[in-house]
C-alpha cells in the first residue's frame, strides 16, 4: 500500500493483515518503487495525489517494467473528479477506489479484483477501531484531533494574508481518510468538500471560510466518533426537505439521510418511483437522488414533462453513453463522493 498519510497507512494495513494478507507499505512512490525492487506483491493499492511521483505516474512506471506483468494497481483517490476513472486506467491501473476506504469491505473489493470476479463479494471485515488496543486507539484519535484543530486555526488566520492553497489542500487530502478511518465521519465529509473547493480557481473564499470554520468546530467537539452519524429526527409532515433520496438500498439511503442531515439539510426518502414522484409534486425539494433500480429514469421524464423544479441527481448500475445529458454517479458508490456532489448541486441557503 502506498499512501502519505501514517495513520491510513497503519490501520488499512492492520486491517489487511487481519484478514490474512501480507502487506508492506510505502509513504511515497519513489519509496514504493524502491521496495518492489526486491517485493514483488500480487497487488499495489495506490494513492493518485502523493507527494513528488504521483500515483498515476508511479503506475505508469510498474507497469513499463516486464517482470510487473502480472501485478495489479488499484488507485486511491479522496475526491473523484469526472474523468479520473479514465485518466487511472489510461496509465494503466487495473481498479480504482474512492476514500474514505469502508473498512467492513475493503479486503473483500480487493480480493474481488485479486481473483477478477466481476463483483466484491458482500462486506465481511471487521471494523477498524477493533483492530488496536482501545489506548492506543484512543491517542491517535486525539493526537489527531489537536493537530487538525491547530492547522485549521492557523488556516483560518491566513486567509486574510499569505493563504497557501496548495499546502492547504495537500494537509486536507490526507484528513480524507484518517478522519474516516479514525471514526470522524463529518471531519472526512468536510475535508473532501474543502479538497473540492480548493481545486477551483479563482477560490471561492466565502464557501472555503464556511467549510473551515465548520471544521474547526468539528475538532473541538466531534460527532462522537462515529463512523455514521445518528439519524436526526423526522422532518414534521409538513416540512419541505431541501433533499429527496429514492434509492432501492434502504441502508443507504438512510446513511445518506443521516450524513446530510448531520451538515443540516433537511431531507426525506421514498422507497419506490411512485413515491419519489409523488414526494417531488408535492413538496418541491431542491435535488432528488434517484436511483434507476427505482425508476428514476421515468422519473426524470415526468420531471422533464412536468418542468418541476428539481435537480436530479442519476444512480446507474453502468456508465451511460458519452453524450448522456444528466448528472450521475455509478453503483455502488461511495456515499461520501455522493454528499460531496449533491451538496455542490444545492444552491446557498
Amino acid at each position: 500500500m502506498v499512501d502519505d498519510t501514517p495513520v491510513n497507512l497503519k490501520l488499512t494495513r492492520l486491517l489487511l493483515e487481519h484478514e490474512g494478507y501480507k502487506v508492506r507499505t510505502a509513504a511515497s512512490a519513489e519509496e514504493a518503487l524502491q521496495v518492489l525492487e526486491e517485493f514483488h506483491p500480487r497487488l499495489v493499492l495506490a494513492d493518485i495525489q502523493l507527494p513528488g511521483i504521483d500515483g498515476l505516474e508511479m503506475t505508469r512506471r510498474i507497469k513499463r517494467e516486464p517482470r510487473n506483468a502480472d501485478m495489479l494497481v488499484v488507485a486511491l483517490t479522496a475526491y473523484a473528479m469526472k474523468g479520473d476513472e479514465e485518466k487511472a486506467r489510461a496509465a494503466g491501473c487495473d481498479g480504482y477506489i474512492t476514500k474514505p476506504i469502508d473498512t467492513r469491505e475493503l479486503g473483500a473489493r480487493l480480493r474481488a479484483y485479486l481473483d477478477r470476479s466481476p463483483a466484491p463479494p458482500a462486506a465481511s471485515g471487521p471494523p477498524v477501531e477493533r483492530l488496536l488496543p482501545e489506548t492506543e486507539m484512543r491517542e491517535l484519535r486525539e493526537r489527531f484531533l489537536r493537530e487538525g484543530s491547530r492547522l485549521v486555526r492557523q488556516w483560518q488566520d491566513d486567509l486574510t494574508g499569505d493563504f497557501q492553497p496548495a499546502v492547504v489542500s495537500s494537509a486536507i487530502h490526507q484528513w480524507v481518510g484518517a478522519a474516516a478511518l479514525l471514526g470522524f465521519s463529518s471531519i472526512s465529509l468536510l475535508a473532501r468538500e474543502a479538497e473540492g473547493v480548493l481545486r477551483e480557481l479563482p477560490l471561492d473564499m466565502g464557501q472555503l471560510r464556511e467549510l473551515l470554520d465548520s471544521m474547526a468546530s468539528q475538532f473541538v467537539d466531534p460527532t462522537g466518533g462515529a463512523t455514521v452519524p445518528e439519524p436526526s429526527p423526522e422532518p414534521a409532515p409538513d416540512a419541505e426537505g431541501r433533499v429527496l433520496i429514492a434509492a432501492a438500498d434502504s441502508a443507504l439511503a438512510a446513511l445518506l439521510k443521516a450524513i446530510l442531515e448531520s451538515q443540516g439539510i433537511e431531507c426525506r426518502t421514498a422507497a419506490d418511483g411512485p413515491s419519489a414522484l409523488d414526494e417531488i409534486r408535492r413538496t418541491r425539494p431542491e435535488a432528488a437522488v434517484l436511483d434507476a433500480c427505482l425508476g428514476g429514469l421515468g422519473i426524470l421524464q415526468s420531471i422533464r414533462a412536468e418542468a418541476l423544479p428539481v435537480r436530479p441527481l442519476l444512480l446507474l448500475p453502468e456508465r451511460p453513453a458519452a453524450d448522456f445529458p444528466e448528472d450521475y454517479l455509478i453503483k455502488p458508490c461511495d456515499p461520501i463522493e455522493l454528499v460531496v456532489k449533491l451538496k455542490r448541486m444545492l444552491p446557498a441557503p
